[in-house]
């Protein structure tokens, strides 16, 4: 029994070291490897998907939208701010004015009349900072960039040379014109109303 079972060893080594039996069997592996790779990326991809994405902070998540749309998100920004700057500007005034009059109120009190929140003003504002202020602010600071870096300016000189100007040069009576004459205009005024006003 020994002798035939070295027989056989002898046979299946000869075999297996033959060159045909090494390419048949080399064949039949590599699609077993192909589909276990193929399997094995079925599976992470899975895992990621099934994984739980880490938040997003607001900060990036607005980044990505301002690269992606700048002046749609401009648009949208500014008017929720000329909104909320609208509401302070009407709400603070006359809080600050209850208040001082409680302060120094006196037996001689005078009616005072009843506040009442201008709903109208503040749309005006919204559409002003939406459809007017984004818009041109938009091509202003990219106009501004622009010189920065066609003047060679660095360090302070930036920051001196924008502040110069927007304050001084062109966009600060650009704008104020801008949003007196577009509020005059929803209002309904006329235009020598709205030249008096600016």
């Amino acid at each position: 029994s020994n002798a035939k079972l070295t027989g056989l060893a002898a046979i299946s080594t000869t075999t297996l070291s033959h060159p045909c039996t090494r390419r048949f069997l080399v064949s039949q592996s590599t699609p077993l490897k192909k589909s276990t790779s193929v399997l094995q990326a079925q599976v992470s991809a899975a895992a990621s998907s099934i994984k739980p994405k880490s938040k997003q902070s607001f900060v990036s998540w607005y980044e990505h939208h301002l690269q992606k749309s700048p002046v749609r998100t401009k648009a949208v920004t500014g008017g929720i701010l000329w909104g909320i700057g609208d509401l302070v500007a009407q709400v603070v005034p006359e809080a600050a004015a209850k208040y001082s009059q409680t302060e120094t109120e006196s037996s001689n009190t005078t009616a005072t009349t009843k506040f009442e929140y201008d709903y109208p003003r503040t749309l005006r504002a919204i559409t002003f900072g939406f459809v007017i202020h984004a818009p041109t602010s938009h091509v202003h600071f990219n106009l501004l960039e622009y010189l920065t870096i066609k003047s060679g300016l660095t360090g302070l000189k930036i920051t001196v040379f924008k502040t110069i100007m927007e304050q001084f040069v062109y966009w600060s009576w650009i704008s104020n014109s801008m949003y007196h004459g577009a509020m005059g205009a929803m209002q309904g005024l006329t235009m020598d109303q709205i030249y008096k006003r600016i």
